[in-house]
């Protein structure tokens, strides 16, 4: 591991031992995230090579009025090869805004087993870490909320609110610029 890697990944790990928000935020506007660090955490995680749970959370969100109905998606298999029919183009206009509106939503929560009220929930969608189509202005990122940025919620009530929501909607936490 060469010295900016080293660092890279000393930038993630700090982040468990700060103790303020006013820290936090100091250090977030400074730090990268590699994905290779990020994930050798959660294997870390995963293997008990290190005391924090990790729990994760995958989810895929279509708005409903793309989603194909089935009568679509039959008149393009009666539609066979050459021009589409009314019918069956819908259907494929349907699947190209499937990808363009989409939202990928991937969470992360780390939990240290020696301090149990402190929590971490780093995530992102795919718009996040788009370098192209980005929303904030330092480009690739993704978000972190901690007991420091919500000190009000309770871990469990996060969970269930992520597990429950089709979209999860989380706001107030901080920006740290992302590299794949």
């Amino acid at each position: 591991m060469n010295n900016s890697e080293y660092a890279a990944l000393n930038s993630l790990l700090a982040i468990f031992n700060i103790a303020t928000k006013s820290e936090l935020s100091e250090h977030c506007r400074s730090a990268v995230i590699d994905s290779s660090d990020l994930a050798n955490l959660i294997y870390a995680c995963m293997i008990d090579a290190i005391p924090i749970l990790h729990i994760r959370f995958h989810k895929h969100h279509y708005p409903p009025q793309i989603i194909p109905a089935e009568s679509e998606h039959e008149a393009l298999a009666r539609n066979g090869v050459g021009q589409l029919s009314r019918e069956a183009k819908k259907f494929v206009n349907k699947i190209d805004q499937m990808f363009a509106q989409r939202r990928l939503f991937n969470g992360h929560l780390f939990i240290p087993r020696i301090r149990e009220n402190d929590w971490h929930l780093f995530y992102f969608d795919q718009r996040d870490v788009d370098p192209n189509n980005n929303h904030w202005e330092e480009g690739e990122h993704i978000h972190l909320m901690s007991m420091l940025t919500h000190p009000q919620i309770n871990v469990l009530d996060l969970v269930e609110k992520i597990e429950s929501e089709t979209r999860p909607k989380l706001s107030g936490g901080f920006h740290i610029r992302y590299k794949r």
